[in-house]
């Protein structure tokens, strides 16, 4: 899976941009945008905040906080991916890790962002529990993490994207971590559902 990321990297900010992408399927970058501007209600009192892209791929779901925040840490497994986003990014922490086991200190971060189905790249959902697990304890007391995944009848290529999860499977699997569930933007008829936590 590693590699599928590495061979892609180059084009993924043109997938990214290209409506007819499957990246792009009901609108889901721009309904992850739009979710995240309604959740964290970007102002001055964000001038603060620590923000983690989780899994960022090229950086592109940062971009409507990148100047709005204090600092963005740029987490993802592939070097290629995190040297698009240092190409695209004049500010920035730019870490090489597995999102499994993260590298940060525990109540390091008060916003997680992780758009791209990150959870559902993992091989079982013991795994997708772990990153949530993980971003629990590097998180901030009242801290905001928001998130998207595969749904149940998401067509995308199931050797890079293997784990489907039903909405209410994602708020138990929450809930475990030890989240509160805020909102849900989606449906278990849609690609792909977004959800908001709290800690």
């Amino acid at each position: 899976m590693e590699e599928y990321f590495e061979e892609e990297a180059e084009g993924w900010d043109a997938k990214l941009a290209n409506p007819q992408s499957y990246l792009n399927e009901e609108e889901a970058m721009r309904r992850f945008h739009w979710f995240l501007k309604r959740t964290v209600k970007i102002g001055n009192r964000t001038k603060t905040y620590r923000l983690m892209d989780m899994g960022c791929g090229t950086g592109e779901a940062s971009w409507p906080m990148w100047k709005r925040v204090a600092s963005v840490t740029f987490f993802d497994r592939s070097s290629v991916m995190l040297k698009a986003v240092r190409n695209k990014y004049d500010k920035g922490i730019f870490v090489k890790g597995d999102a499994r086991f993260s590298p940060f200190l525990s109540e390091e971060f008060d916003v997680i962002i992780s758009r791209g189905c990150l959870l559902s790249l993992q091989d079982s959902r013991e795994e997708a529990l772990q990153i949530l697990a993980e971003a629990y304890r590097t998180m901030r007391p009242h801290g905001t993490m928001i998130f998207d995944w595969c749904g149940p009848v998401n067509g995308w290529d199931k050797k890079i994207y293997r784990t489907r999860f039903m909405q209410e499977e994602m708020k138990k699997m929450a809930t475990v971590a030890g989240f509160t569930v805020k909102a849900v933007d989606g449906s278990d008829h849609q690609q792909v559902m977004r959800m908001t936590v709290t800690k």
